[in-house]
């Protein structure tokens, strides 16, 4: 078994781990054995990381070491299933001596500015994995004719070299497959895509993300192993960064309940330009943060807000007929408010 892994242990491992779950119905003792092979060998459940990085596509960032500055904050139910992500590959060689194989495809979807590119940060942290990230808009937007082959480079980098794989604004492909253009080379993307999460073996974990699900083919979102869904931000939530960032308990909750709903992102920024208004004006922080959060608020138009909220309401699954009552406003506004977010 480790002569067949020589110099490609971890491709050795997962399909080893591949047969094993495909002849355990018919060959138990074999499937079994396989199985303690895999376990026994540690050196084969290990990630390997010593595929040069010269061979990394340019259209790719590669962080081999990501930090997060501060501990991020989530719904209970977010924090639960990255935690259970986390807890599957930290334990994948039991699960391999079991015949199975941890979370290997994610989504993250939900509105801008609630976590989803730090929660993929996390992982990369926690998992302690190089963060390789791929917006595939800017792919789309400048390598048409090209997007499937170098989608397929960026597949190839990461089924060789061990990583967090982050595809971001992966809706840029159902927002573009609503164009004429270049129908046809769409297609094969979204088909180069379809089988790489269907067929993803690893050694890489492979994280998407969405601000707009709904925009998504529903072919390419059955395929994901977990689909994790991050909500609109609470008052309680967002009191909460504003206190990990030295914001007084009870200012931090005023305007908690002020900006919920708002992206957390916009918590952390707000005390940031506080600070430095404090510092150039001579003011009290405390009175600067009233000042710069009473700014930010009325920065946003009415029509702004209320199609961020008919985003965020669209996204959970709400029909323009509930989102219409919920938010006391017409059907026909709804539709049209969802015809400006898809086309911008």
């Amino acid at each position: 078994m480790q002569e067949g892994a020589h110099g490609q242990a971890t491709r050795f491992r997962l399909r080893a781990m591949r047969l094993a779950q495909m002849i355990r119905s018919a060959d138990p003792d074999l499937a079994a054995a396989l199985s303690t092979g895999l376990t026994e060998h540690s050196s084969l459940t290990r990630l390997d990381s010593s595929v040069p990085l010269a061979e990394m596509p340019d259209l790719l960032s590669v962080e081999s070491l990501p930090s997060i500055p501060t501990a991020p904050i989530w719904p209970k139910r977010v924090a639960n299933d990255l935690l259970q992500i986390v807890g599957e590959w930290q334990s994948q060689d039991t699960l391999l001596a079991a015949g199975l194989h941890p979370i290997k495809t994610v989504l993250l979807h939900g509105p801008p500015g609630v976590g989803k590119t730090l929660a993929a940060r996390w992982l990369a942290t926690k998992l302690k994995m190089p963060l390789a990230t791929l917006s595939l808009a800017a792919t789309m937007n400048s390598y048409l004719g090209k997007t499937g082959q170098n989608i397929t480079k960026v597949l190839d980098y990461a089924r060789t070299h061990p990583c967090l794989l982050f595809l971001d604004e992966f809706d840029a492909l159902a927002k573009r497959r609503s164009d004429d253009q270049d129908v046809g080379e769409l297609k094969r993307v979204v088909n180069v895509l379809l089988q790489a999460v269907d067929q993803w073996n690893g050694p890489s974990l492979l994280v998407a993300a969405t601000n707009h699900e709904s925009l998504l083919d529903t072919a390419i979102v059955r395929r994901f192993e977990a689909s994790i869904g991050f909500p609109l931000s609470t008052g309680q939530q967002i009191s909460q960064v504003l206190k990990s960032q030295g914001v007084p308990t009870t200012q931090a909750t005023s305007l908690g309940r002020r900006l919920q709903g708002r992206p957390i992102s916009d918590a952390t920024r707000l005390v940031i330009s506080a600070r430095k208004r404090a510092v150039l004006t001579d003011i009290p922080f405390e009175a600067a943060l009233e000042l710069t959060a009473a700014e930010q608020l009325h920065a946003q138009t009415p029509v702004e807000n209320r199609r961020s909220t008919v985003a965020a309401l669209h996204d959970a699954g709400k029909s323009a007929h509930q989102i219409a009552k919920e938010l006391d406003i017409s059907h026909t506004t709804v539709l049209r408010d969802l015809k400006v977010i898809t086309e911008s």
